[in-house]
Order: C-alpha cells, then sequence, then structure tokens
C-alpha cells in the first residue's frame, strides 16, 4: 500500500490505547470483531511516513484519531479483555481473583436449559421481548446468575433522545429508532430481578444437552469482553445504582451489534457494531445516550466511582527504553461499596506490587500476555481489588511499583517518549496534585509538567523534582540530548528544546537531497514564536496559566500540550526548504508546520490545560477554541493566514466520499465517534474543520452585530467561559450561555435572547447550506432604499436557522452591511432598508458562514 503524508495531530489528549479481543469462530458470530483491532489499526495509522512520490504529498490526509473516553465508558462500547488476565502470584488471594475466574470461564449445564416464551424486559428506555425460544442460564457466581444465551424469535426496540443522536442511528440503520427483531443473543447481566423476570417465562426445554454443547465454547469466549465490568459491580456491596446489561444480538436486517445498559457510565445507554471499512474494521456507535430518569432528573449527575486527588511519582529512568516508577496515590470513593479499582496503564508497564496502608493487596494486569503479545492481546487497564469497600470521601493513599519499556531511540539518540497519557495510573482525567521525581542520567536533560523546585547530581544521575503549582489534569515528561534557548513573555519564561539530529526516517530521506538538518538551531525562533503567541493571547483572553512553558521536541508525527509543557513535532523544527524535500508543498500544510501548530500547542495552555472539557461531546470545543485563538494571531498578522487555513476545511468538508460529504459524518458534539466506518476518517476533518467555523462564525456575526470593527463582545465571552469552568471543566452548554450573556439585540431570534437557535442546528447539526437571492426588488424611499426579495436555502436541514449577513452594493461596486435575515426556510421572505443609491445586494461576501 503507498505511504502518504499524514499532517500532525495536535491534542492536548494522549491517545487512548485499545485492546483487541477474540474473534468469534461460531457461524453466525464469525464477523464479531472488536472495536479495538480498528482502533489499533487506526493508532499505528497515525504514523504514516512521507510519500516519495511529491504528487501525494499536495493534499492533506486526515490522520487517525480518537477521542478518549473516560475508562468506564471504554469498558462499556469497547470488547476490553483479550485474554486472561490473572491475579499476580505475589499478590494475596482474595475470594474476589476467584470470581473472576469464574465469569472468565462461564458454564453451561443442561439443567439450566429451558424454553421460553413472551417475557418482556424493560430498562428505561429500553424494551426488549423473549417472544418464543430456548434459553441456558450461564451458572451463578457467587450466588448471582450473570448471563444467558438464547436463541428463537425476540424484539428490541430503543428510541434514542434528540436530533443528534437519531441522526446518528440513521446513519448506520436507515432508521431513526432501533426496531429489530433478532434470533440469537448473548446476555451478560448484573441485575438479580432480570434474571428473576426471565424465569417467569421458563417452559420445559428440548435437546438441552444439544443446546449446551452448541454454546458452551462461543460463551467462554464472548464471556471476556464483560468480565471485568462484572466483578467491579459484584464487588462493589452497598453501590445499589450499579446495574449492567449487555446484549449481543443477531439482527434479522442488522447483523451482529451489540447494545449497553450501564449505570456507572455517564451515558447508560450505547449501541454499536463492529464493522468493515476500506482499510480496517472500525467499532461504529451508532447511538450513546443518557437514561431517561438521568435526562429528566432536576439534581447533578452521578458521580465518578472514585477520584484521585494527589500523585507522588518517584520515577528512575534509564535511557533508550525503560521506565521504573514508584507511585503513591491519594483517593476518595465518589460512591458508597467500591472495592474493584478500574485505573489506566501503559500495558508495557507491569505492576509488581500494590499496597494499601502498606498491606499489598491483589491487583489484575495482562499477567497471561507477555513480550509482542503485549500490542495485540493486551490492555491499558489494571484492577486493584481492595480487602473491604472504601468509604465514600475518606481519602485512602495506595501504592504501586511497576516498570517497563515505553521509550525508545528513534536514531541519532533522538528519544521517543511514549505512553505520554498513561505512564501513571489514573481514573479518568481529572484536575488532581502532582509531586513528580526523576532520577536520570547527567548526560541527558529531562524537562516535564511543573516547576522545578530542586536538582541534584550523585553518582552520575541527576534526581531532579518538579511540582505544578496548580492542579492539573495530566502530567508528563520529555527527555533528550536537548539543546535550549529560552524568550520572555512577560513574567512567563519560554524555553525550547531540541536536538542536534532528527528522527532518523526523516533524516535519511533528507541526506538523499544532502539536506542535514539540525532542529537545535530552531529552539530559538521556536522560542520566539511561543512567547509572541503567549503576550497576544494573554492581552485577549487571561494571564497565561502557568509560570513557564518548555516546548520540546518529539520524533513523531504529531504534537501535543500538556500544562506549561508541549511536545512540538521534530517537522516543526525543520526550515521550509527542508520541508519541501519531505515533499510538503501544500500551502496549508507550510503554514501548519511553521506557525499554526505551536500556536495551536500554545493555546492549549488555556483551552485544554487551564480548563478541559467536560465529556467526549465537549471536546471538539476544547480543539476549536485552540485552534481559532492561534488563528486570530495569524490573523492580526496577516489576514490571508486565516483564510488560506478556513478555505482549506471547507474544501475537506465539501468532499464527496462514497456516504456522501465528509461533513455528513456526524455533528462535532459526536467527538470520537466521528470515526466510523461509512467515514473513516472524518474525525479530524469534522471535529477541527467544522469546529473552528463554527467559533469563526459566533466571533464574526458578534462583531458585525456591533458595527464591524471590534471583537470585544467575542473575547468577552470567552473570558467568561474560563471564569466560569467547574473544577476545570466545561461544556458546550456552558460556552452557549457565554456567548448568549453578550448577545446583542441584533442577534435575537423569536424575541428570545437566546443561541439555541445556533446551538440547535449549526453545533449539533451536520448542514453545510447554499444561499441564493430571488425575485430581488429594490424601491427608494427619500433617503433610503427598500429592499426586499427571498433568500433561497437548499442542502440544509429542515430546521437550520442561519443569521446571513446582507450587503449592498452601489454602482461602485461598494458594498455596506444593511442587516441580517434569519433564514429558517427553504424559502425566506425579508424586506431590509439599504442606503441611497444602492443597485444589488449580496449575501455574506466577506465568506463568514461555513457554506457552498
Amino acid at each position: 500500500m503507498a505511504k502518504v503524508f499524514s499532517p500532525t495531530v495536535y491534542s492536548t489528549r494522549p491517545f487512548t490505547s485499545w485492546v483487541e479481543s477474540a474473534t468469534m469462530l461460531f457461524p453466525f458470530f464469525r464477523w464479531m470483531t472488536s472495536a479495538c483491532a480498528a482502533m489499533q489499526m487506526a493508532a499505528r495509522n497515525r504514523y504514516m511516513n512521507l510519500n516519495r512520490k511529491p504528487k501525494n504529498c499536495s493534499k492533506y490526509v486526515p490522520v487517525w484519531k480518537l477521542g478518549v473516553y473516560l475508562i468506564t465508558k471504554i469498558m462499556t462500547v469497547c470488547l476490553l479483555l483479550a485474554a486472561l488476565g490473572h491475579a499476580q502470584s505475589a499478590a494475596p488471594q482474595d475470594p474476589a481473583l476467584g470470581i473472576y475466574r469464574q465469569l472468565l470461564n462461564p458454564v453451561l449445564s443442561a439443567a439450566d436449559v429451558h424454553k421460553i416464551r413472551q417475557v418482556a424486559i424493560d430498562r428505561e428506555d429500553l424494551h426488549v421481548v423473549l417472544e418464543d425460544g430456548t434459553i441456558a442460564f450461564i451458572q451463578a457466581v457467587d450466588g448471582h446468575i450473570t448471563g444467558a444465551v438464547f436463541e428463537g424469535e425476540g424484539e428490541i426496540l430503543l428510541v434514542p433522545p434528540g436530533r443528534a443522536e437519531r441522526t446518528s442511528l440513521a446513519l448506520f440503520t436507515r432508521q431513526s429508532v432501533l426496531d429489530e427483531h433478532f434470533r440469537t443473543a448473548f446476555l451478560r447481566f448484573f441485575d438479580d430481578k432480570l434474571a428473576e423476570e426471565l424465569r417467569a417465562g421458563f417452559r420445559e426445554p428440548e435437546d438441552a444437552q444439544e443446546f449446551v454443547n452448541r454454546w458452551q465454547e462461543p460463551a467462554r469466549t464472548l464471556a471476556r469482553s464483560d468480565s471485568l465490568v462484572l466483578l467491579q459491580s459484584m464487588t462493589n456491596a452497598g453501590d445499589t445504582s450499579s446495574h449492567y446489561f449487555h446484549l449481543r444480538l443477531l439482527g434479522s436486517t442488522l447483523g451482529l451489534f451489540d447494545v449497553f445498559f450501564n449505570t456507572n457510565t455517564p451515558e447508560q445507554f450505547s449501541v454499536a457494531q463492529a464493522a468493515q471499512s476500506e482499510r480496517s474494521i472500525i467499532f461504529d456507535v451508532w447511538t450513546s445516550f443518557p437514561m431517561r430518569s438521568v435526562r429528566e432528573a432536576k439534581g447533578p449527575s452521578l458521580p465518578a466511582p472514585i477520584r484521585i486527588s494527589d500523585f507522588r511519582l518517584h520515577s528512575k529512568v534509564e535511557p533508550p527504553t525503560n521506565l521504573e516508577v514508584e507511585a503513591e496515590l491519594t483517593l476518595f470513593a465518589g460512591r458508597p461499596g467500591q472495592r474493584a479499582l478500574i485505573l489506566e496503564l501503559s500495558r508495557y508497564l507491569k505492576v509488581s506490587e500494590v499496597k494499601l496502608d502498606g498491606k499489598p493487596v491483589a491487583f489484575i494486569q495482562n499477567e497471561s500476555v507477555e513480550g509482542t503479545e503485549l500490542a495485540r492481546h493486551g490492555n491499558d487497564l489494571m484492577t486493584i481489588i481492595l480487602p473491604a469497600a472504601l468509604e465514600k470521601g475518606r481519602p485512602v493513599k495506595i501504592t504501586l511499583k511497576y516498570a517497563g519499556a515505553v521509550m525508545f531511540d528513534a536514531g541519532g539518540e533522538v528519544l521517543y517518549v511514549g505512553a505520554r497519557g498513561t505512564w501513571y495510573p489514573q481514573a479518568g482525567a481529572a484536575f488532581a496534585n502532582f509531586d513528580l521525581t526523576f532520577e536520570y542520567p547527567a548526560n541527558w536533560t529531562l524537562v516535564a509538567t511543573g516547576k522545578r523546585v530542586s536538582s541534584a547530581t550523585k553518582n552520575g544521575q541527576h534526581i531532579t523534582r518538579f511540582v505544578p503549582d496548580k492542579p492539573i489534569a495530566h502530567a508528563g515528561f520529555n527527555m533528550g540530548k536537548f539543546e535550549s534557548e529560552s524568550a520572555s513573555a512577560g513574567d512567563v519564561i519560554v524555553s525550547s528544546y531540541a536536538s542536534q539530529n532528527i528522527e532518523a526516517s526523516l533524516a535519511q530521506r533528507l541526506a538523499r537531497a544532502r539536506l542535514y538538518p539540525e532542529p537545535a538551531k530552531q529552539v530559538e525562533r521556536t522560542a520566539h514564536q511561543a512567547a509572541n503567541a503567549i503576550l497576544f493571547l494573554s492581552s485577549e483572553l487571561d494571564p497565561f496559566p502557568y509560570s513557564s512553558l518548555e516546548i520540546t521536541q518529539l520524533p513523531a508525527l504529531l504534537s501535543q500540550s500538556w500544562p506549561g509543557l508541549i511536545y512540538l513535532s521534530s517537522t516543526a523544527f525543520l526550515t521550509p526548504g527542508e520541508r519541501t524535500a519531505l515533499g510538503i508543498k501544500d500551502t496549508y500544510l507550510e503554514l501548519l508546520f511553521s506557525e499554526l501548530m505551536l500556536t495551536h500547542e500554545t493555546a492549549h495552555q488555556w483551552w485544554g490545560d487551564a480548563v478541559d472539557w467536560q465529556s467526549y461531546r465537549d471536546e471538539w470545543m476544547i480543539e476549536a477554541l485552540a485552534n481559532y485563538s492561534a488563528l486570530l494571531m495569524l490573523e492580526n498578522e496577516d489576514s490571508e493566514k486565516m483564510k488560506i487555513v478556513l478555505d482549506h476545511y471547507r474544501a475537506e468538508l465539501l468532499k464527496d466520499t462514497p456516504n456522501g460529504i465528509v461533513a455528513e459524518a456526524g455533528p462535532v458534539t459526536l467527538g470520537g465517534r466521528l470515526t466510523s466506518s461509512m467515514f473513516p476518517v472524518a474525525y479530524e476533518t469534522v471535529l477541527y474543520g467544522r469546529g473552528t467555523w463554527l467559533i469563526h462564525m459566533l466571533r464574526t456575526t458578534l462583531r458585525r452585530a456591533s458595527g464591524g470593527k471590534s471583537d470585544a463582545l467575542f473575547f468577552k465571552a470567552l473570558k467568561g467561559l474560563l471564569a466560569k469552568s467547574d473544577h476545570g471543566k466545561i461544556s458546550t452548554r456552558d460556552l452557549q450561555e457565554a456567548f448568549e450573556q453578550v448577545l446583542p439585540p441584533e442577534l435575537t431570534y423569536e424575541g428570545r435572547k437566546s443561541l439555541d437557535w445556533f446551538f440547535d442546528s449549526w453545533v449539533n447539526g451536520i448542514s453545510i447550506p447554499q444561499f441564493e437571492v430571488e425575485d430581488l426588488h429594490l424601491v427608494p424611499a427619500g433617503k433610503q432604499v427598500k429592499v426586499s426579495g427571498t433568500i433561497k436555502e437548499s442542502h440544509a436541514a429542515k430546521d437550520l436557522v442561519t443569521a446571513v449577513p446582507v450587503y449592498g452594493k452601489n454602482a461602485k461596486g461598494d458594498s455596506q452591511f444593511i442587516g441580517f435575515v434569519f433564514v429558517d426556510e427553504p424559502k425566506t421572505e425579508f424586506t431590509l432598508n439599504a442606503p441611497a443609491g444602492t443597485k444589488d445586494i449580496v449575501l455574506d461576501p466577506e465568506n463568514t458562514i461555513l457554506r457552498r
């Protein structure tokens, strides 16, 4: 397969590691492949090389990027466990480990096989009927029935709330409601009431043993995906709110798909299917939403099971590969009865010890998966099983020891630091206190999040401690044989670090052109570039959130931002001539690598680091605000740069695919779900492209409504958004309210000071409309001209509402803004007053609307 150049992903988020699970060999399950297989392939595709053929380098090819869900969400949507993870032999044998092994190895018995007829299962929005067939219970584990296998006639009904979810479901099923008959079902659950409901429909069986023989092995294979979440539900005594129900159904028209109901996740319902795309198999999330009682509730949402408030990490770094860490976590239970604590940690970091109050406790990791199998069959989760349930709100300290190879030499002693988001155990992104100590060879340089509060050298080893001056959502470090330069942005010190060399994969390409780049020569330029960005953004937003900013070379085609620390792609340390030699000749790509990327990452220090998104549905907002903040600085220098980027995004969104234009992959609020078999590369185009356009539309609409020269209202809204963040988290709803606070009268729709019209139809919509003027009439009326006509709208959803700016044009061709028309129908009539001498009108001449 030809290799293509893939621009860097720039994001605040670490790439989530997803896990492959077994592929069913049973006939009608043979197409069941884990979501994670596709996601791992997507992750591999992020690291594409440059094509040697220049003609393939002139266009932008979006990279695969997946949004990060909370760990509990990952458990719900993905098939988690690929192999039988056993407890470490050194850990105490907690009875919960025996429960876990039974969950992994379910047993069917002829005594538990029954005919079943007319049993209805209702859980909030979900309605399932087992009309007639045969069912076998999985033998009880710790006194609980945890699953069943069904063959016969059944039906499922699930109605997603809201347009966005119904549109998403219709994209994959051609229906906005899930109403499907099925012949086969595999059920896993922790719900004693459900078992009783099923028993109510039991009848005498036929050929019970033959049914068991046919289903025993498939049941064991399918059981792996649910065992960890079932263990958590069964061991967390006292958490009465915990319910889990998973259906894997073979539908009569939709094929094999999964339905999840999990009260431990923010969105309790989700429906998904493994599907084949051109490049891989992808787990399509058809729909996902909170259950009815949560949607209707007035109070706060259910708290997370656990929250980590403090991390104390002592790390020994042995380049070029190894990392050894002793971690102390201070955590709280958000709900009563928590015993099984699920944490995320890189599969390549093997845990050797876990202690609670100095005493060893049991844990589960990838012990039965070794060596090269970790990448394919491992997962980045570990479970700590406590001897007793945690008391809600009472802090406890847990210590862990782990080590592994999470770095490698990319060539020329340019170190690639991997597992940047999973090098320490965590329970989902949340703001916490960090205390980081590193031991590393004295001839290397290490940079980390936080202030350098102490440093010493002993026996050829540096011992350096970093402590952030405020809680942060994620911590990290980078390491290399760096040279550095610094610049000042007021009181903020900006330092840039880079090696004398570039990674071998790029160095070899450039050597053929007799070019030998030295990234270290660019550290002064990058330090001053970031300092200028800080000065500009601080003047418009809040002061820079941290006391310093460190920019470090990363040998990869991606860039990321951590609080006070930027991992900047090596390609951004090249000269324009060197990038041209690599085949980067596109105007947008050169602008991306030379200016936009670093400025975007610097803007993430506000959007993504100082404040973060509340759920995956709000990720678009963080990326779009960081991207647009960067574009504002570029526009301040040269307005043409903003136009180049916006035109590029528009063109990418309008690109045709076999399933429609890319923009039709879904609204920005789907986050990582935008990557699907229908649109496998839509995530970045929609999230970054459409998201940036949405912020541009808000800004230019406010600017036009306030006279056309000032962005005061726009920046007032952004400052209000930064100020109102609760525990560092902001949502799309917060964004809407921040802009509604500054909304001028000219932008009220249907007499309401509300932006519902914009967020309902543009943020939660997919349309890229086209507008034309029909039946235009210009009638002189004293010192004015009365303008009337009809604006025809096409390529738009029926409820799309757009504030279209209308300009009058005189005989000289000069145009002047005369008003907004809220276009909300296929044909919208309007009447406006224009200056005397107006000869014609033009719609949106400054291209402030994402339109065709």
